[in-house]
């Protein structure tokens, strides 16, 4: 439920805290003092449309909050979860809208900001919001048959049936496309078996390319190649060359040098191992480079191979991927492909079987849905006709029309549509035909206090429900509406002297002016207070006999609720 109401510079409220309580609470007061703007801030708190004509003229922003109790309502801790958002362990859930005169307008839940879409699937299963021609939901089929199954205790029913049927439907989808063009499969198969086959011929090896462009970029350079390693040759080991003595043989006479150094000084002997080891260091490289030189072989066989290697690759590569993980990858999506095309054929036989089996299940469960929802459909005539009876249209009758569909759907084979007739001889409507909005209200009101004990929505919000109605209608009303606050959060804006006395919470609704600028102002009416607005509902002023008269309504008032 609505535990606290914050409004912070919406039309004529600077600031307000409301802080409601569970059962009926109402709000009354004079004509313009600001009670419908509190309902309509309530509506934007819920995720109605934002507009900046709600700010309080001066203001560049605008704030609606609101601390609601949603311990055990599956629907709103369903959503919740499904946004990935926590709700606190004692049940509270903090919604708030902020209006912006730049026209960026921000929703919050528990200070997380979100979506308005997001906004509004929390704020629907939170408050249902009823002006006196604010009906649009119970017109609509689709709603009618919901309460129709709400009545009847059908949800469950209708979910399996729901199931079965999106089954059946993807069944059939996938049938239809195995179904399909033959001509365009077999096409498919063919060009995956083509590039599964290509790649497998090409026997990839990782790494391949970069050694098969080493080696071109070798056997294009051997004669090159071949020559310096000669030349290396002399330099290092093969004699004198344009006057040169080859390195060998100058380390060989440094070395016979060093012997006579070391013969008188001892110390120098330590080196002569060093210059022996770069002699035969230096003999190994230059024989290793005249064996590089002498292997050389310009093949233009085996150039021409790499070539044509190195082309295969690269048309690979502008086929199926820029590196051969990625062609390799490729190539197994590709052969999926094709063991699921090829494994179609099997799996026709068995969607046939489950296409007949789902639809099969199907029927039987809608028809139970559709037995069940026409014996509901009698009781619910008889509770609504009853409740309007109650309401002072003893001659209204709402008939429950339960037309089968040609085509089956995810809620059953039924279209429902709740038809009105005021009075007899007069014939039955659509409800979208009523032209009068107190008796809408009056249909509205006798489906709610029928589906209290289902409806799961913990408030519920009555704007002027029993405007137009007086007398036993007024009080048929104001007990409808306290047997909905039984098992509901009920606020309730009224002119009724005989709802307000059944009140749970009572608050006054005024409007003053100071300093030039005019401000709403709401207090919780207790004792003689709450007497003296009851008084003013009956007469208009606060007289001895209309004090009177709120008296008796308030211990009326009592024993009813004890009752």
């Amino acid at each position: 439920m609505l535990q606290l109401l914050q409004i912070e510079n919406f039309a004529l409220i600077e600031k307000l805290d409301l802080e409601l309580g569970p059962g009926l609470n109402v709000l009354t007061g004079e004509t313009g003092a600001g009670k419908s703007i509190i309902i309509d801030a309530i509506g934007l708190l819920v995720g109605a449309r934002a507009s900046g004509d709600y700010l309080r003229e001066g203001s560049r922003r605008a704030r609606v909050s609101g601390l609601f109790n949603c311990r055990g309502i599956t629907g709103v801790e369903g959503v919740l979860e499904e946004l990935g958002i926590p709700m606190e362990e004692d049940g509270s859930l903090l919604l708030s809208r902020e209006l912006s005169s730049t026209g960026r307008h921000t929703c919050r839940i528990n200070g997380r900001s979100v979506t308005l879409s997001m906004y509004q699937r929390v704020g629907q299963q939170l408050v249902d919001l009823h002006g006196q021609h604010a009906y649009q939901s119970l017109l609509k089929p689709s709603y009618q048959l919901q309460l129709l199954d709400s009545f009847a205790g059908l949800e469950a029913l209708r979910r399996e049936v729901g199931d079965i049927y999106g089954q059946w439907r993807s069944a059939q989808k996938e049938l239809a496309e195995l179904y399909g063009n033959p001509g365009e499969r077999e096409r498919q198969k063919d060009l995956l078996r083509f590039q599964v086959e290509e790649i497998d011929r090409a026997g990839l090896r990782m790494g391949e390319e970069e050694e098969l462009r080493q080696e071109l970029q070798v056997l294009n350079n051997a004669e090159e190649l071949s020559r310096e390693a000669q030349a290396i040759y002399s330099l290092l080991f093969g004699g004198p060359e344009g006057g040169r003595e080859a390195v060998y043989d100058l380390l060989a006479q440094a070395e016979e040098s060093l012997k006579a150094m070391a013969a008188i000084d001892p110390e120098l002997g330590k080196w002569l191992d060093f210059l022996a080891e770069a002699r035969v260091r230096v003999e190994e490289v230059a024989r290793s480079v005249r064996s590089y030189g002498e292997g050389l072989d310009l093949d233009p066989t085996r150039i021409r191979q790499i070539e044509e290697r190195l082309e295969t690759l690269r048309r690979l590569r502008r086929k199926y991927g820029e590196t051969v993980e990625e062609i390799l990858r490729f190539r197994e999506e590709a052969a999926s492909t094709l063991e699921k095309l090829e494994k179609q054929e099997d799996n026709a036989k068995y969607l046939e079987e489950e296409v007949v089996r789902l639809e099969g299940l199907y029927r039987e469960r809608a028809e139970e849905l559709r037995k069940l929802r026409l014996e509901a459909a009698g009781q619910l005539e008889g509770e609504i006709q009853k409740a309007l009876q109650d309401l002072a249209l003893p001659a209204a009758r709402v008939k429950i029309v339960c037309r089968k569909k040609e085509v089956p759907g995810p809620q059953g084979w039924d279209a429902v549509e709740f038809f009105f007739q005021p009075n007899p001889g007069e014939g039955s409507y659509p409800l979208a035909q009523i032209a009068s909005g107190g008796e809408m209200a009056r249909v509205m009101l006798a489906l709610k206090s029928i589906l209290a004990g289902v409806d799961e929505i913990p408030t519920l919000i009555f704007d002027e429900v029993d405007a137009g109605v007086g007398g036993q209608a007024a009080r048929a009303v104001a007990l409808h509406l306290a047997h909905i606050g039984k098992r509901h959060q009920v606020l309730c804006v009224t002119h009724s002297a005989q709802l307000a006395s059944l009140a749970d919470c009572h608050f006054n609704v005024s409007k003053v002016v100071h300093g030039g600028r005019t401000f709403t102002r709401v207090k919780e009416l207790k004792g003689r207070d709450r007497l003296e607005e009851l008084a003013r509902l009956l007469s208009g002023e606060v007289s001895p006999a209309a004090l009177k008269h709120a008296g008796e309504l308030l211990d009326q008032a009592k024993a009813t609720k004890r009752n």
